[in-house]
Formats: structure tokens, sequence, C-alpha cells
């Protein structure tokens, strides 16, 4: 029988099912930035000027469902690879199975970050120590929340970067993550440029770039450990034992090939084991 975790088989393996999410995904963002550039010729037929689902600088926009749903989306890739991590891990040194923990610790960033996409938590955290303070280290105190964000997010980029290391294409994925959240801090804190209609659909756009290439580098790591996992596990298809009258008896299989079992204890005699070619 197999013995391969069914999370295993949860994982795509063609690189078309990457290429297609991330396309996707940027077709998504391109019409979001369309919607909120053309939000003006329709924001008058309205009672308030504007219209919130197209407001990329809103609360309760698309945009905003867009970044939480990719987010939490992303939580639960990382859950995933924790999950395929554990039979790698438990074979492997005990640092391995040390360091697995990171992605149980990314999962919960990623969630707390979906959950601050939708109820601005870092608004509440930069009034909060501007209030313990009576220091606003920016124009508005955001530099707060930035200065969190980065050192949170630094330290564990760093982290899963090192636990990424055998995956090219995850790394690369992994590090224009750091380039679009970069540009999207910048243009929020208005360094790059000003705060107009052009400066938001800048900062929200890269902003959601930077969360759909997470969830991709994610999903191209989960790809590279589903692979280890399936090369650390043997097919076995048949056993041969002897039968009463002397003749050995096996399950058919047109692709198997003799494996010799080893010595193996216990009552009875011993049988060989026949095991799939790959």
């Amino acid at each position: 029988m197999n013995a391969r975790t069914p999370l295993v088989d949860l994982v795509p393996r063609s690189a078309r099912c990457y290429a297609g999410l991330f396309a996707g995904g940027v077709a998504v963002v391109g019409l979001l930035e369309l919607g909120h550039a053309l939000m003006p010729l329709v924001a008058g037929q309205t009672t308030d000027g504007r219209v919130a689902a197209l407001d990329l600088d809103g609360e309760g926009s698309l945009a905003v469902w867009f970044s939480s749903y990719t987010l939490l989306a992303a939580s639960a890739v990382s859950l995933l690879i924790y999950a395929l991590s554990a039979p790698l891990a438990t074979a492997a040194a005990k640092p391995s199975a040390t360091r697995r923990g990171i992605w149980l610790w990314a999962a919960c960033c990623w969630t707390a970050m979906s959950i601050d996409e939708c109820s601005s938590l870092h608004e509440a955290f930069m009034h909060l120590m501007t209030r313990l303070t009576g220091e606003r280290l920016s124009h508005d105190g955001s530099l707060w929340w930035v200065l969190a964000y980065g050192l949170v997010l630094s330290t564990t980029g760093l982290l899963l970067l090192r636990a990424m290391r055998r995956a090219p294409a995850a790394c690369l994925a992994f590090c224009s993550v750091a380039v679009f959240y970069g540009i999207a801090v910048l243009a929020e804190l208005g360094w790059l440029t000003a705060k107009d209609t052009f400066g938001v659909m800048l900062e929200e756009g890269c902003e959601m770039l930077g969360n759909l290439s997470l969830l991709t580098a994610l999903a191209l790591f989960a790809r590279h450990t589903a692979d280890e996992h399936r090369r650390s596990e043997p097919l076995v298809r048949a056993v041969r034992f002897p039968s009463p009258q002397g003749e050995p008896r096996l399950l058919p299989s047109p692709l198997a090939e003799k494996v010799p079992a080893g010595r193996m204890r216990g009552r009875g005699e011993q049988p060989d084991v026949v095991k799939h070619s790959r």
C-alpha cells in the first residue's frame, strides 16, 4: 500500500498552476487599479461623491477584501508546509524539527496581517504609542506601526528565506515581497510621491502585489516540500509469501521489481517485498 500522506496529493505539481495563480492575481490587481482610476467618472452620481467598493484608500473596499483573503490563504499554505515538514523533520536531525516551528509563527503573522487589513489594527497601535510616548515620530504617527511591522516582518522574512534556500523559485518570489512592501511603505509615508490618486494607486497596488507574491512564494515552497516528501517514501505494491505448497504467491504488478526484505524476525517465513520502480 502507499504510505503517502493525503496532504501531499493536495499540492499541485505543474508549474502552470503557479504561473496561473500569479497571473490571475495580477489581473485582479489591475482591475482594482482601473476601477479606482475610473471612480471619478461615476462618483458624481453617488450621495457622498465616492464609490466605497472601488476606493483603494478606504475601508471595506474590494482591495481590502483581496489583500485579506490573500494573506489568509498564505497562512493556510504555511500551515500546510508545517504539516508536510513533520515526517521530514522527524527523520532528519533534531535542529530541523526545531526550525520547523517558524512556519507556525509565519502562519500567525499572516493571520494577524489579514485581520489588520479588515480592522486597521495598525492605526490603533499607532494611536496607542503616540498616546503613551507623546511622540508621533512623523506627521501623523504612521512611523510607529511601520517600525513595528518592519522589525517583526524582517526577522521573520530572514528566517523563512533561510528555510526556503533549497527552492530558488520560491526564494526569488519571496525576495520580491520585500521590494513591493518597501515601495508601498515609502508611498504611504509620502517619501516617493504625494498622497494623490497616483500615490494611492502606487501604495495599494504594491501592497496587493506583495501579498500575492507572498502567497506564490509559499505555494512554490509547498510544492518543493511535497516533492521531498514523495522522494522520501517508498511505494510498496505487493508482498510475496510462500504458499503452503511451497510455490510463491505474488499480487500481479507489471512494473514491480523484487527488493530484498533484509533481516526480518518474527513468526513464519520471511517475505520478499515487491516495490514499484520509479
